[in-house]
C-alpha cells in the first residue's frame, strides 16, 4: 500500500479544481500518474471513501477532496459511517 500516493492524489485533487474537474470527467488519465496498487486504484475509482479511511487516510484530507469532487457534507459523512451501518445490520 502507498498511503502516501493516495494522500499526495487527494491533496493534488483539493488544491487544484482543474484536476478535481478531470478526475471527475476522466479519472483514467489521472491515475497513471500515481503509484497505486490495485485496492487503492479501486478505492478512488468508486470513491469509497469508507475504504480509503480503512486504508489509514486522513479523513480531513478525505472530506476536502470529496468536496472538491462534488460530495456534499452529508453525502460525506454517510459514506465514512457506512462500515458502521452494515455492522450494527448484521447484529
Amino acid at each position: 500500500m502507498s498511503q502516501y500516493e493516495v494522500s499526495r492524489l487527494l491533496r493534488d485533487i483539493a488544491r487544484d479544481a482543474a484536476l478535481a474537474r478531470r478526475c471527475r470527467t476522466d479519472l483514467g488519465s489521472v491515475l497513471p500518474n500515481y503509484k497505486l496498487d490495485d485496492a487503492e486504484t479501486e478505492a478512488i475509482r468508486n470513491w469509497s471513501v469508507r475504504s480509503l479511511y480503512d486504508m489509514g487516510i486522513n479523513p480531513l484530507l478525505l472530506l476536502t477532496s470529496s468536496m472538491a469532487m462534488g460530495t456534499n457534507i452529508r453525502a460525506y459523512i454517510a459514506a465514512l459511517n457506512q462500515k458502521d451501518e452494515v455492522r450494527t445490520q448484521k447484529a
